[in-house]
């Protein structure tokens, strides 16, 4: 499903005295098979962007089509109601994961929790259809059905909440996820296992594309084949992540900093030491390393 935006333009309260725009114009391009990553400060824009994408914020102004789903809202009745109708398949293609998702765990077992999102998008499974979902969704993210599936969801640690939240959206069986701020909060490790979950979860094709919404640059420089960078609702930039840390003066990422990588290529390249790398941190390490060796 190709995602793509143009002069997305929303406001909060649009037509109050107080009211506040998110979006102005926001255009920009997601191509099916991308790990697509968002970048921006705090109130950039960046969280209404993706609401967008699965209908849940109504288009105000602009274009916005994900895959064959054209979101501009009809103004005609009858054709204003087969779109409201559709925006439930839609939901089944675009799965959502919010900030904290396992703050949105409910269910007594970890079972009924995943099961909630198969009821929801397929009314009409039989109890084994149901079954057979949530199991292969919970093994998708990488639990034991038999050891979780009874479990409550609140006894788990905070990386395995996380992964039962997944779970939950990927029983749908979406082609695309999207997540803002998938590892905010999780330790180092809980955190390397997560994008790695996202990464299997790409490469094996459960999803076809994987946006998600970032405050580490790291984070986004070593997963990600394209990033967007919002500004005050607007994409100021879009494009290969080395890239943009490349130009980094060009941009406004002062307040958003580099990957450890970049910043650590620049500081050397001062000192008179030219590291040329990807920027990904294992072939930065390589070169560096060859770099060493070249000067001794």
């Amino acid at each position: 499903m190709q995602i793509i935006s143009k002069s997305l333009t929303f406001s909060y309260n649009e037509k109050a005295n107080f009211s506040r725009r998110a979006l102005d114009g926001a255009t920009l391009t997601v191509n099916e098979g991308d790990f697509f990553g968002i970048i921006g400060e705090t109130g950039s824009g960046k969280s209404t962007f993706i609401q967008h994408l699965n209908g849940l914020i109504p288009l105000q102004s602009g274009t916005l089509t994900v895959g064959e789903f054209n979101l501009t809202v009809p103004k005609k009745r009858k054709e204003k109601k087969a779109f409201l109708k559709s925006l439930k398949q839609l939901r089944s293609k675009v799965g959502m994961v919010f900030q904290y998702p396992e703050y949105q765990l409910f269910a007594e077992t970890v079972r009924e929790d995943v099961a909630f999102g198969v009821k929801n998008f397929f009314p009409n499974a039989s109890q084994e259809e149901v079954d057979f979902k949530v199991k292969k969704a919970i093994e998708l993210v990488g639990l034991d059905y038999n050891l979780v599936a009874e479990k409550s969801p609140f006894d788990l640690s905070g990386g395995q909440k996380r992964r039962v939240a997944i779970a939950g959206v990927l029983a749908s069986e979406p082609e695309t996820l999207v997540l803002d701020e998938p590892v905010a909060g999780l330790d180092p490790v809980s955190k390397k296992r997560l994008m790695s979950l996202l990464h299997t979860l790409h490469d094996t094709g459960v999803v076809k594309t994987v946006i998600i919404v970032s405050h580490d640059m790291n984070d986004v420089m070593e997963n990600c084949n394209r990033v967007a960078v919002f500004e005050n609702g607007k994409v100021v930039k879009e494009c290969e992540p080395k890239s943009l840390f490349e130009n980094y003066d060009d941009y406004a990422l002062s307040r958003l900093g580099l990957p450890v990588t970049a910043y650590l290529t620049k500081t050397l390249k001062g000192v008179g030491v030219n590291v040329e790398s990807s920027y990904k941190i294992e072939d930065f390490t390589n070169k560096l390393i060859e770099k060493y060796f070249e000067n001794r």
